[in-house]
């Protein structure tokens, strides 16, 4: 009887499970989580934007006093039901706020302000700011205006989400001491999405940077932890836990989970404990917007989510993820390791988001000693399929990228054939877009050797006639075209078709189209291939026998083709998506025990990379604890336990990584030309006024010091669009 009750109780609870974590009655420990007086215009309005306006509704509203909201905007009237692009979606609404911007100015110069002198928009606008109203207030509300996107969606979606992690989340949390309400963090930074990634490079449903999360993560080019919602679960917590034993209360260490713990301790030292007053009095640069409403946020969230049923219904939670835990003993390539498990790449790359491209793309293997999860099914041996792999696939070591130092006399083509490389690999991933720009001493480095290039040693080469390369490109002869007169009729060409006679070999023309030229386009970062000219002025060869570039690349749908200074073709069947990156921004090599210091860097990162205490890094630069490196200073390393390649390596990868994690959930749609304002900053332009990562605005200015602006002055800033918007957590 007392097992048929437990066994009764069991389903319950995997039935209602995740429910019940969700909505643990519709209250919460005030005394733990009280709302200032101060911030409850900011929760109600949170409240409202979680689960009453939805994705096609924009909220104009002051961003100091969230109770004044000027209008919300149906993007289905404003459009008429289209939906389009968002660019034009934001000129809309741009052109509404600038519109409120110049009735707030115009009220604010008037000698009468009494509502019964006023009329239409004025007269609405003037009663939203009720005995508060003076000429004063309205010229700051003037520079106040914000636009806020409605998450109903989002938020009802993150709620489905959040039942296949809640269970395991809740344990983590009991294990921590932690009061379980913190655990709806996660619908405030990603609505539980583990894809979710900012511009800023936070990443995973706790949107744990990679300076925070380095603390408490694995990160690094295979690996990338803050995306497994349950390893980030454990760092949060973790995180939590520090934020609340130094600061006191939880409104405090809920707001240094996204303003920092040292900022936080300014702020108290300055006002005390109580957030209410820190929210109103406290100023700070980087006291921002999200800053101050973030703790407002957690507790809006709170409250839907014990609320949920009221404001959505009934809401179908995904089911508790179910599956077999594996540490792997050896390096491993995953095609190796699912093809004996029984299952596909993605179905393995869901289990386990931390696995980074590389190691899914088979360009990296597994790394030993990494605790994988398997899709649970009856009678599975995990032990038992592992042993069954091949030996030749179980490897000691990771793959890694070589490095050449070049000599007298080398050619860039030259070095990628002795490393069996595709000289477009080797430009990409040393940023280099002139070949022939190469200098002796330099340090390439060297693309690692993918899974699939055994292969390609078994190829025959082959002589090809000009058609036969038409023909393998779909492209035929067109004088509507650029034409490149290939001066001898025989080509040689790697390819595993069938070697053609040599009397069937006839001269011919080739008309092939021709890349649009553009500064930062080099091989390995080419878009999707157009029929349209460059201009003349930027055609990259002409038509004349010896006038054709040594080395250069020509892009053609579904192909990479190469030629070369004598005269060779070689085309490669490659997906355009292996090369939709742009390519990653030149890294110097240590000069003479030397770097200057890149945006994203920090002393931890250099002790990580150079193998040494933190100490030791600030010690040989005379840096006292607690002070920070700032972009463009020089740094002296030491190389005690690493080469100085070993640790150019290390750096360029971690680098590597922020960039193809943000080219692949965003993408750079256009220019701007921005002029420099008084009281501008790199970094007032990057954070506040434009939410763009340094290094992505360093990219579209090379030669220029972004450090040393003066107003007058001007740069061009990327417009950058989400590629997945779902996945993007950038206020509007």
């Amino acid at each position: 009887m007392m097992n048929s009750r437990v066994c009764l109780a069991v389903s319950l609870f995997l039935l209602l499970g995740s429910e019940a974590v969700v909505a643990r009655g519709n209250t919460y420990r005030t005394d733990l989580f009280p709302t200032p007086e101060v911030l409850k215009p900011n929760v109600q309005f949170w409240i409202n934007i979680y689960a009453k306006y939805s994705e096609r509704q924009v909220v104009v509203h002051d961003s100091e006093d969230l109770g004044i909201v000027y209008e919300v905007i149906n993007l289905d009237d404003l459009f008429q039901g289209l939906h389009i692009g968002s660019r034009l979606k934001w000129k809309k609404i741009e052109n509404i706020r600038k519109q409120y911007r110049t009735i707030l100015l115009r009220l604010s110069q008037r000698k009468d302000l009494k509502l019964e002198n006023l009329r239409g928009k004025e007269r609405q606008v003037a009663a939203l700011f009720g005995d508060k109203l003076s000429r004063k207030r309205l010229r700051r509300a003037a520079n106040r205006i914000r636009t806020q996107t409605g998450l109903k969606e989002r938020f009802r979606q993150g709620l489905q989400r959040s039942g296949r992690y809640l269970n395991k989340m809740r344990e983590i949390f009991e294990r921590e001491g932690l009061p379980l309400e913190l655990l709806v963090l996660p619908h405030v930074e990603s609505s539980f999405n583990y894809r979710a990634y900012s511009k800023f490079g936070a990443a995973g449903i706790w949107q744990f940077t990679r300076s925070t999360g380095r603390y408490y993560m694995k990160i690094n080019y295979e690996i990338d932890e803050r995306r497994d919602p349950l390893l980030a679960t454990e760092a949060a917590a973790r995180h939590l836990k520090r934020n609340y034993q130094r600061l006191g209360s939880w409104p405090l260490a809920i707001t240094a989970y996204n303003h920092g713990l040292n900022g936080m301790l300014r702020a108290r030292r300055r006002y005390g404990r109580d957030l209410g007053i820190i929210v109103k009095y406290y100023k700070s640069r980087s006291f921002g917007f999200a800053s101050r409403n973030f703790y407002a946020e957690f507790l809006a969230a709170l409250h839907v989510t014990r609320n949920y049923k009221r404001y959505f219904g009934e809401v179908q939670f995904d089911r508790p993820l179910e599956f077999h835990t594996f540490k792997t003993p050896h390096y491993i390539n995953i095609k190796a390791l699912t093809d004996a498990l029984g299952v596909t790449v993605e179905e393995f790359a869901e289990l386990n988001p931390a696995l980074r491209s590389p190691v899914l793309q088979g360009k990296r293997r597994i790394p030993k000693g990494v605790t994988l999860r398997i899709p649970k099914r009856p009678g599975l041996d995990v032990a038992t399929l592992y042993a069954s792999i091949p030996a030749t696939e179980k490897h000691s070591r990771q793959v890694r990228q070589k490095w050449h130092r070049v000599r007298p006399g080398e050619y860039l083509s030259t070095i990628a054939r002795r490393y069996g490389v595709r000289l477009s690999e080797l430009m990409a991933i040393n940023n280099i877009r002139n070949p022939h720009r190469i200098y002796v001493g330099q340090n390439l480095q060297i693309p690692a050797e993918r899974p699939t290039r055994v292969a390609r040693a078994r190829k025959k080469r082959v002589t090809e006639t000009a058609p036969q390369l038409a023909e393998a490109t779909d492209l035929k002869p067109n004088n509507d075209r650029t034409v490149l007169d290939v001066p001898k009729p025989v080509r040689t060409v790697e390819t595993d078709r069938p070697q053609t006679p040599p009397e069937e070999r006839t001269p011919e023309v080739v008309a092939l189209d021709v890349l649009p030229a553009r500064p930062h386009a080099t091989p390995g970062s080419v878009r999707p291939p157009s029929r349209k000219l460059a201009p003349r002025n930027q055609r990259s060869f002409e038509s004349k026998r010896g006038s054709v570039e040594d080395e250069m690349t020509l892009a053609l749908p579904d192909y990479y083709v190469e030629l070369t200074r004598d005269m060779d073709v070689r085309i490669v069947k490659v997906p355009y998506a292996e090369f939709a990156s742009e390519p990653m921004r030149e890294l110097a090599f240590p000069q003479n025990g030397q770097v200057v210091v890149e945006p994203d860097e920090t002393i931890g990162h250099f002790a990580d990379w150079l193998d040494v205490p933190a100490r030791r890094v600030r010690a040989i630069n005379g840096l006292k604890y607690g002070q920070p490196i700032r972009v463009g200073q020089p740094l002296w390393l030491t190389f005690e336990r690493v080469t100085p390649e070993e640790f150019h390596r290390r750096r360029v990868e971690y680098h590597q990584g922020i960039e193809e994690d943000f080219y692949r959930n965003f993408s750079v749609e256009g220019e701007r030309t921005y002029k420099i304002q008084r009281g501008d900053n790199i970094w007032v332009i990057c954070k506040r006024k434009f939410e763009l990562p340094y290094w992505l605005v360093q990219k579209h200015n090379p030669g220029k010091d972004l450090l040393q602006l003066v107003a007058g002055d001007e740069i061009i800033l990327p417009i950058v669009e989400a590629r997945f918007p779902e996945a993007s957590l950038e206020d509007d």
